[in-house]
């Protein structure tokens, strides 16, 4: 970031400029000078300045006991304010240099980033970018990042002084991710770089997808379950049913292995025995072991047992009975039916349908059991390999399609969500909270964004999201996110400079969902918040101590109505340019040691 003092000059160079001026000068006239160092002081190093205070200790010090005049390159940006008294008595005279007239330059801001989440894999999706700042007719650069790696960059020409721009971005990678919208314009200066870019949260789920069903006898559930997924027109479906001389689709014979390795989800209905022959339960379970996912109904098939969630006991009979939603139905939105105003009650008020005397495995998740004193699980769900298995026991869930009013279409609602859910099962990540940047400086605010996602990885309200602040192992506080336009936002203000680290919780049913994240304060000098030239600053030293503003290099020659021994002063956080005493009368020359830092950090 350049601070310019004309087209072409930032002050660091234009001090630099007036210090070979200077040198060169006195080393015409044969005058003798030193270079000292100094920043808040003449011997403390530190990223602040206090030019009175090295005034002060100059006058002050034996060494400088003969000094008659003083030269002071500076920008005239001081921290200090409570020690103007110390020029009150000042008898040694000082010139300020004028640098040069500082050119109030364009401050570009990327202010927010709006995207739809969650987003579909390898679908275009429309990121909406808010700038201000950007110069009429200006071209700039909108570059999208991952891990500093480049997504997609695009110039666009503000045309009418528009605000907002609109990138199209196609995603190719499933999952939650963090990115960065950045922006930037070819030969301009701003004041300020730190507000080009700001990260934003993207999830990123699968909808378009190939999906197979396949059952062992054509029924009325496997029936109902096909039409529902008839309605999502991003599935590609296969229904595929066993006839006694192998397995077909659309009444023609299919080679069960090539599909099943090509689909999204299995949707596996058997009454009695799928009669697979060993390679395709051979490739199921490679299917499974890729994060393929399975929805399953029906009998337990035994080629298939050892990867479903529940399992067959010593009792062999069915039972009819009406079902009860345990505890955990409360960690799945697929079973909450957006009709109902209320669920309590729900899905013990459906038909009875006819299930089985199984028992859960123990990474089993019973999601609903029977209505009996036996509590036989009905719904079940377990991870196999890499993949998710969701199981509904028995049959006859074709019932609960007939009970449904015309106006409340739930059961395609739950056959939707169901493989909308396995589709994603896969995302270990359901609750993200970011700050919009790693690094921030003191007094500036923090922006915290959080997402809580339900199985089918859309968007949860309506949570409590807590946000604590730690620093140095000791809480700072603690606040509530407040929920706006689909996500949840939280400001923090006034954070002293330091290393922060922040936990981010919320609950979904009876899961805690934490999030833990640092970030830093950085000290903010007064440069960072302080542009520009400090001509009265300047003017004011001069005034206090008999001297005058030299305004240009021409000016030099009156230099000789400065005695004629000299000694430059210098500021510099590395080294000293020269350690060697030279004469007892001197010209001081002070350049600040801002320039220099705020050089190092990007600020000049």
């Amino acid at each position: 970031m350049g601070q310019l003092l004309n087209t072409s000059e930032t002050k660091s160079k234009r001090a630099s400029t007036w210090l070979d001026s200077i040198t060169n000068y006195f080393d015409d006239q044969g005058i003798n000078y030193q270079s000292v160092s100094f920043t808040n002081g003449l011997t403390k190093d530190s990223t602040k300045t206090d030019i009175i205070l090295s005034l002060d200790e100059i006058s002050k010090s034996d060494i400088y006991s003969n000094i008659s005049n003083i030269i002071l390159i500076s920008d005239g940006l001081h921290h200090n304010i409570n020690n103007f008294i110390l020029l009150d008595n000042y008898t040694i005279p000082v010139f300020p240099v004028l640098l040069g007239k500082y050119e109030e330059q364009p401050d570009i801001i990327l202010e927010e980033v709006t995207v739809n989440n969650p987003v579909y894999l390898d679908t275009k999706t429309e990121i909406r970018i808010t700038i201000r700042g950007i110069p009429e007719n200006e071209t700039f650069e909108i570059t999208l990042l991952e891990n500093n790696e480049t997504l997609l960059t695009r110039l666009i020409k503000n045309e009418g002084n528009q605000k907002n721009y609109t990138l199209e971005f196609t995603p190719r990678k499933i999952g939650y991710r963090q990115l960065t919208a950045r922006i930037s314009v070819d030969n301009l200066r701003e004041e300020n770089v730190l507000n080009n870019q700001k990260n934003f949260l993207l999830n990123v789920v699968k909808n378009k997808a190939k999906i197979t069903l396949i059952t062992s006898s054509p029924n009325f559930d496997i029936a109902f379950i096909h039409r529902a997924l008839q309605k999502n027109d991003r599935y590609e479906l296969i229904f595929i049913d066993r006839r006694k001389n192998g397995y077909y689709h659309q009444n023609q014979p299919v080679q069960l292995g090539e599909i099943i390795t090509t689909s999204d989800v299995l949707v596996l209905n058997n009454l009695d025995a799928f009669d697979f022959d060993a390679e395709i339960y051979r490739i199921i379970e490679n299917f499974m072991a890729r994060g393929g996912n399975i929805f399953y109904s029906g009998k337990i098939d035994k080629q298939l047992a050892s990867l479903l969630p529940l399992q067959t006991s010593r009792f062999k009979d069915t039972i009819e009975s009406t079902i009860l939603e345990t505890a955990a139905m409360n960690n799945y939105k697929s079973f909450s039916i957006q009709s109902l105003t209320t669920q309590s009650g729900f899905w013990n008020a459906l038909p009875p349908i006819t299930t089985y005397f199984y028992t859960p495995k123990p990474q089993a998740e019973v999601i609903a059991k029977a209505d009996i004193a036996s509590e036989n699980p009905v719904i079940a769900f377990a991870k196999y390999l890499q993949g998710h298995v969701l199981q509904f026991s028995g049959y006859g869930f074709y019932k609960w399609k007939m009970w449904q009013k015309s106006e409340q279409q739930w059961f395609d609602g739950l056959i939707l969500n169901i493989i909308q859910w396995l589709l994603n099962a896969d995302v270990s990540q359901r609750f993200i909270c970011s700050t919009n940047k790693l690094s921030y400086l003191e007094g500036e605010q923090v922006e915290f964004s959080a997402y809580l996602f339900d199985e089918k990885m859309n968007t949860v309200n309506n949570q409590d999201i807590l946000v604590e602040i730690i620093r140095q192992d000791t809480t700072i506080e603690k606040k509530y996110m407040v929920e706006e336009n689909g996500k949840y936002q939280l400001n923090i203000k006034d954070l002293i400079d330091g290393s922060y680290a922040y936990k981010a919780e919320t609950t979904l049913g009876q899961r805690l969902y934490q999030f833990k994240g640092e970030f830093l304060i950085e000290d903010r000098t007064l440069e960072q918040s302080t542009r520009g030239i400090q001509k009265s600053y300047l003017e004011f030293i001069a005034s206090k101590t008999g001297g005058s503003i030299i305004n240009n290099v021409q000016e030099l020659s009156n230099l000789d109505k400065i005695r004629q021994e000299s000694i430059e002063f210098t500021s510099t956080i590395d080294f000293e340019l020269w350690k060697q005493w030279y004469l007892p009368i001197f010209a001081l020359l002070l350049l600040v040691i801002e320039l220099i830092i705020r050089k190092k950090k990007g600020l000049l």
